[in-house]
């Protein structure tokens, strides 16, 4: 059946080609192309599958243990989405993240019910094999990039170097995962599927071959240089290595012997690897020119959660701190699905100005399970956990039942089948305990859902779904307009590819609208801001309801209006009416995104410079942005360079002394307050403020020039 061969084959795409997915030219090159591309599938995989049930004349689902958890998950999510304090970001999910709205996982499940439903036992493990070849892909990407190689940088540049990164992709590998946590917890949950076949294969050559995987695979995981990743992976082989160490299956004593055996073997050359090349724990290495790095105290282009900065441990406590905050505010169903990095700042803690990440923006709690508590509430935090729970509790009775209760004359089908069962467990208590210190990415969230469905099916343990007798009124209704009527059943048809075309073009529609925004992010650095102004323009054609292009199109609509406002008045007030626009319609879209608040608050500055009416309008968007981040101390700071520059130099010194409590390491405040008190005469006041600074940063140059500064003018006016 031709359904059946495009659902198939979708699988394989799926599975071989999303961990390798990653572009160049979008906005963020690795999770969004991802996501894309998932939804891709996803609309290609549900369509075919309905389809499908046209032409079979039957409802094709079949039911596993995880429905009504994810069911109620799903709901959970839906609630917390209505609730949300911004519904645009909850459906679609943190623009640069993509992972994690209400679509997302929406699209998860999708798959996930489309997998067991069409999937045989055979076909799973086909489909294992699959993503374990796209893993090891992945891992010899990563591998050379340790060496100063990278691959991405051959495709881009066609020199195999690491110079096509911002990032020291050599220090920690990221492949095309984007970040080296993120690699690293993918390699842990495809290292175990590849145990599986390793120890249940009795080809000698297929032996060797997983083997030399496995070794692959943690080669590149070590070179990843990740804690949370490591813990999440000792996690999983202690849950393995005690299912083999308590087997009881009489009849495979010896067969259990060899398998202990293996993974002696296997497990010596982990500990080889990480005493050539160190690891992510331990500073002891055999080889120094590729050892892992000292962990910087402050990251490029990430968090020092993601990379692993000298704050790490007093971050987290603090970024852990507000998520419990943002959960005692919305403790039903939490500020709102993926919402976290604007209700954050509404209970970020006051200690986090005095990290040195005090300005980073932090979308997520680099917990999962405080994440889901402070966004969907205890409604969602409940409903995620038991779905964690219920496949947990299934798996270990299954394993039970192998062990003790099941016939023994199958007894090599039994071990196989517990060792299946142990393999995924391990790897889903990798991802347990990784995402404690983390959170899910496109990949790793994908097989959240997905690993649970491979083992349902590849142990046939899906029950064909029937509709209930008090129901059969709908397969009635079915039988008389879809499937006894020819014209109605081709109008369903074509109902169903007309609408899902629909979906693929909005798709590509999105993607091309992201790169439109990607590509005027370029020409604005370049400084050709009127290409830039086109380009957003376009996307936001392409994606009207995108309010991140409208908040940068508002403010390459004031650049414009003040480019042209000596030249040509007329055009220079059209565009200044289209900034506020788009700025106003920016915040009706997303009305908590914090980033497009900064973004208006630079479009109406810009227009106050060529019309005061603007003043007010740039204070009250600074003091609506400081409502929902009341300890931003840059926001503050910047109120107050506002005032000095509508001349309220009274209310300027009172607002660089809320930044300067709210940040006593504030350097520009610090020079700002010191040297209005230092212009009205108040030396005194000026060299305090100085001093308290010089307590926290004792060696400060700048600082120390403008106490002196200011001691002399204070000797020089005393009488």
């Amino acid at each position: 059946m031709i359904t059946q061969k495009i659902i198939t084959y979708s699988f394989y795409l799926l599975f071989l080609a999303t961990p390798l997915i990653w572009l160049p030219y979008t906005s963020e090159l690795f999770e969004y192309n991802k996501m894309m591309f998932i939804y891709l599938l996803t609309i290609v995989i549900t369509t075919t599958w309905l389809i499908k049930m046209i032409q079979l004349k039957k409802v094709n689902f079949k039911k596993t243990i995880l429905d009504l958890p994810l069911l109620l998950f799903l709901l959970a999510n839906i609630l917390s989405t209505i609730f949300s304090i911004d519904v645009h970001t909850s459906i679609w999910g943190y623009y640069s993240r993509s992972n994690g709205g209400l679509l997302s996982i929406l699209a998860y499940l999708l798959l996930y019910w489309a997998l067991v439903s069409n999937t045989s036992a055979s076909q799973a493990f086909k489909y294992i094999k699959a993503l374990i070849i796209s893993g090891l892909l992945v891992a010899l990407w990563a591998i050379p990039e340790h060496f100063g190689g990278s691959p991405s940088c051959l495709l881009l540049r066609g020199e195999l170097n690491a110079s096509c990164w911002v990032q020291d992709v050599q220090a920690r590998v990221f492949a095309t995962l984007g970040q080296p946590n993120w690699l690293a917890a993918y390699l842990a949950m495809i290292a175990f599927p590849i145990f599986y076949f390793l120890l249940t294969t009795t080809n000698k050559l297929a032996k060797i071959l997983y083997g030399v995987s496995l070794v692959l695979v943690y080669l590149a995981f070590t070179f990843t240089y990740s804690r949370g990743g490591l813990l999440g992976l000792v996690a999983g082989l202690i849950v393995l290595l005690a299912a083999l160490l308590w087997s009881k299956i009489k009849q495979v004593k010896t067969g259990s012997l060899k398998l202990l055996k293996i993974m002696g073997v296997i497990l010596g050359a982990f500990i080889l690897v990480n005493l050539l090349f160190g690891s992510a724990l331990t500073d002891f290495k055999l080889i120094t020119p590729y050892a892992p790095p000292p962990r910087p105290s402050l990251a490029t282009g990430s968090t020092q959660l993601e990379s692993g900065g000298d704050e790490t441990g007093q971050i987290r406590l603090i970024v852990w701190q507000g998520a419990l905050d943002i959960f005692k505010a919305y403790p039903i169903f939490g500020s709102g699905v993926e919402t976290f990095a604007y209700s954050y700042y509404q209970f970020r803690p006051v200690e986090h100005n005095l990290t040195s990440e005090w300005d980073f923006l932090y979308n997520k709690a680099h917990n999962e399970y405080l994440n889901y508590l402070s966004t969907t509430g205890i409604v969602g935090f409940a409903t995620y956990l038991a779905v964690i729970l219920v496949f947990i509790i299934w798996s270990l009775k299954k394993i039970y039942h192998l062990e003790y209760k099941s016939d023994q004359i199958d007894s090599n089908n039994n071990q196989k089948n517990l060792l299946l069962l142990t393999s995924f467990l391990a790897a889903d208590v990798s991802y347990l305990v990784q995402n404690f210190f983390s959170f899910s990415v496109v990949i790793i969230a994908l097989y959240f859902y997905i690993f649970p469905g491979l083992v349902f099916t590849a142990l046939d343990q899906t029950k064909q779904f029937k509709i209930p007798a008090k129901l059969n009124f709908l397969s009635h209704i079915l039988a008389v307009t879809i499937y006894r009527k020819d014209i109605f059943t081709k109008l369903v048809l074509a109902t169903l590819i007309i609408f899902a075309s629909y979906l693929i073009i909005s798709l590509e529609k999105f993607h091309q609208a992201d790169e439109l925004y990607a590509a005027s992010q370029v020409e604005n650095n370049s400084g050709n801001a009127g290409q830039a102004y086109n380009d957003l323009a376009d996307a936001v054609r392409l994606n009207f309801n995108e309010p991140i292009y409208h908040s940068e199109l508002g403010y390459a609509s004031a650049e414009a209006a003040a480019a042209l406002y000596q030249a040509d008045a007329t055009q220079s007030a059209q565009l200044k009416n289209q900034a506020v626009l788009e700025a106003t319609f920016a915040t009706y879209l997303s009305p908590r995104n914090l980033s497009i608040y900064r973004t208006n608050i630079r479009t109406y500055y810009l227009l106050s410079t060529i019309d005061s009416a603007f003043n007010q309008t740039t204070l009250d968007t600074l003091n609506k942005a400081i409502s929902y981040a009341p300890t931003d101390a840059k926001l503050v700071y910047n109120k107050g360079l506002i005032q000095l520059f509508m001349h309220d130099q009274l209310g300027a010194v009172t607002t660089f002394k809320q930044a300067i409590y709210l940040k006593p390491n504030y350097k520009e405040a610090v020079l700002a307050l010191g040297q209005i008190l230092d212009q009205e005469g108040q030396t005194i006041k000026a060299k305090q403020i100085y001093q308290n600074y010089l307590n926290y940063v004792p060696n400060d140059i700048d600082i120390l020039q403008q106490l002196e500064s200011s001691q002399s003018a204070s000797k020089a006016g005393s009488p």
